[in-house]
């Protein structure tokens, strides 16, 4: 079972815009807002850094050909973060709801966001990991062998946060 890329987008949308109601519900606010608020704004911006790297690695080394859509991957990734971690795109996108939910600097939006993070991590589990299997067949049932799906150590989390690939075409690329 394929889940679309729009389909992925509007529960994106729909878990943000859970937060702000949450964070209400509890009528609580933060200790100390201004520290939410930073440490809400540093980790978005670590996400979003990291998901431009991961995004890159994918756009570059998983598609034959530059034409193919968002998200139809034709190659299996195991380079640069991939190569210590099979899913550190969801890893560090699984944390943008927190980085929200700081920001707002509501206790209930923090709750829900960190519920929310499991959630994203489990279903990157359960669901990327068969239509991977389904895609690429026994080169990633290897992969899976040597290669966690998460790897919090930090050489890891430093491939994801590093330089991005140079594009297709430009630079070595492929």
């Amino acid at each position: 079972m394929r889940i679309s890329n729009a389909v992925r987008g509007l529960a994106w949308l729909a878990m943000i815009a859970a937060l702000p109601l949450a964070g209400r519900a509890l009528r609580a606010g933060c200790c100390c807002p201004l520290a939410c608020r930073a440490a809400g704004a540093l980790l978005l911006l670590v996400v979003l850094r990291a998901a431009a790297v991961t995004g890159r690695y994918l756009a570059v080394y998983g598609k034959s050909s530059p034409g193919r859509g968002f998200g139809e991957l034709d190659r299996l990734v195991t380079v640069g973060p991939y190569s210590c971690m099979r899913h550190p795109m969801h890893f560090f996108l699984a944390w943008l709801p927190l980085g929200v939910a700081l920001l707002l600097a509501e206790p209930g939006a923090v709750a829900l966001a960190v519920a929310e993070a499991v959630l994203v991590l489990a279903l990157a589990v359960v669901l990327d990991e068969r239509e991977s299997l389904e895609r690429f067949g026994e080169a990633y049932l290897e992969y899976r062998r040597r290669v966690p799906a998460f790897n919090p150590q930090p050489r890891c989390l430093a491939k994801a946060l590093g330089p991005r690939p140079p594009r297709r075409g430009r630079g070595k690329g492929l």
